[in-house]
C-alpha cells in the first residue's frame, strides 16, 4: 500500500536543528520528500500511466545534468533543430513528468494534450515505473553524477529555491540534512540503488555526466542510438556547440531565468558545472562518507564514477 506522508506529521528521523530547515508544503511519499507542486494526486496518475513504445523517459536525481540531457535528447528528436529549441523553454518542450508547472496544470496533464510519442522527464524513483519498465515499451535514460559534486550542487540550488524556504544553512548545516535522508526525492544512494537495478535491460541508458563533460560526441551517438535516431555530422557539431556548459548558461530557454520560483540573486541556476568542485566544500570526514556509501551502493552495479 503506498504510504503518503505530511510535513505536519513529526519525522523522527530529523535532528531537531535540521526539522528547522523543512520547506513549506513539503510531504513525504514513503521515505521521498516531495515538494508541494509534486501533488499526491498527480503521483497517483504518474503510477498508473501507461506509456506506450517510442515514448522516453529521462530519469534523474536532482542536480545530476537533468536540463543537459532534456536539451540532448529533444535535439535528436528533433533532427539537431538549435533555432526551434531556442524559441521555447525546455520545461515546456520536454514536461517535468510530475511537477505541477506554476502550480497550475502537471506534466502528466500537459502532454496529455500533445500527440505521441511522449518525452518527460523525472526526478521519482523507479518503483514508481517498476511496471513501465518491466514491460519494456517505454525507452528510459538515467543520468549518474558523482555524488559529491551533486551534494553541492544541491546544497546551491536549496539556497536559490524559492519553494525550498532559500535554505539558511551552512554547507555543514546541508550535509547533515543528507545525512538525516531528508533531501529532497530522498537519499542520492537509495535513488541509485532503486534505478541501477535496470541499467541492464533493453529498454535503459545509463549514462554519466561526466562523460558528458568529456566526450559530448559519443554520448550524442550512444542516446541517438538507443532511441532509433541518425544525425549528419553537421548536425551533431552544431549540437555539441550549443549544449556546452557557457552557451547553456546563458540560454535563457534552458537556464531558467526569469521563472519566479528561483532567486537567481542567491544562485545562478547552472552554477558551476565542473568535475571535482566539492573538494572546496567537503571535510575529510564528509568525504569519507561518501566514499563508504559509493564502495557499499553503488560499485557493486559495476559503476565507476569520476570525482576530479
Amino acid at each position: 500500500m503506498t504510504c503518503y506522508q505530511f510535513s505536519n506529521i513529526i519525522d523522527v528521523s530529523i535532528p531537531p536543528k535540521m526539522a528547522s530547515y523543512r520547506f513549506p508544503g513539503e510531504w513525504m511519499k514513503d521515505d521521498m520528500v516531495l515538494e508541494p507542486d509534486v501533488t499526491p494526486e498527480t503521483v497517483k496518475k504518474v503510477e498508473s500511466f501507461e506509456m506506450k513504445e517510442g515514448d522516453v523517459l529521462i530519469a534523474t536525481y536532482p542536480k545530476t545534468g537533468t536540463t543537459w540531457m532534456q536539451e540532448l535528447v529533444w535535439l535528436v528528436y528533433n533532427n539537431g533543430d538549435i533555432d526551434k529549441a531556442r524559441s521555447e523553454p525546455v520545461y515546456v518542450r520536454i514536461p517535468y513528468f510530475e511537477y505541477k508547472l506554476d502550480g497550475v496544470i502537471s506534466g502528466i496533464d500537459m502532454l496529455q494534450k500533445r500527440p505521441r510519442p511522449y518525452v518527460m522527464k523525472t526526478h521519482l524513483r523507479s518503483e514508481i515505473y517498476e511496471s513501465q519498465i518491466k514491460a519494456g515499451k517505454v525507452k528510459i535514460i538515467v543520468v549518474i553524477r558523482n555524488p559529491k559534486d551533486t551534494l553541492v550542487s544541491m546544497y546551491h540550488f536549496y539556497r536559490m529555491h524559492r519553494a525550498l524556504n532559500n535554505f539558511k544553512g551552512t554547507w555543514d548545516d546541508f550535509f547533515e540534512l543528507y545525512k538525516s535522508k531528508h533531501l529532497l526525492f530522498g537519499d542520492y544512494f537509495k535513488w541509485y540503488s532503486y534505478w541501477l537495478q535496470y541499467k541492464d535491460k533493453p529498454n535503459v541508458k545509463l549514462v554519466k555526466y561526466e562523460d558528458m563533460h568529456h566526450k559530448m560526441s559519443d554520448v550524442i551517438n550512444e542516446v541517438c542510438q538507443f532511441l532509433g535516431k541518425t544525425l549528419s555530422l553537421d548536425a551533431i557539431a552544431g549540437i555539441i556547440q550549443h549544449l556546452k556548459f557557457d552557451n547553456m548558461s546563458q540560454n535563457t530557454m534552458v537556464n531558467y531565468k526569469g521563472t519566479s520560483v528561483f532567486n537567481m540573486d542567491i544562485s545562478p541556476f547552472m552554477r558551476n558545472g565542473k568535475i571535482g568542485d566539492w573538494k572546496n566544500y567537503f571535510s575529510e570526514e564528509q568525504s569519507d562518507a561518501i566514499d563508504k556509501r559509493y564502495k557499499k551502493l553503488i560499485e557493486p552495479f559495476g559503476v565507476t564514477l569520476e570525482f576530479e
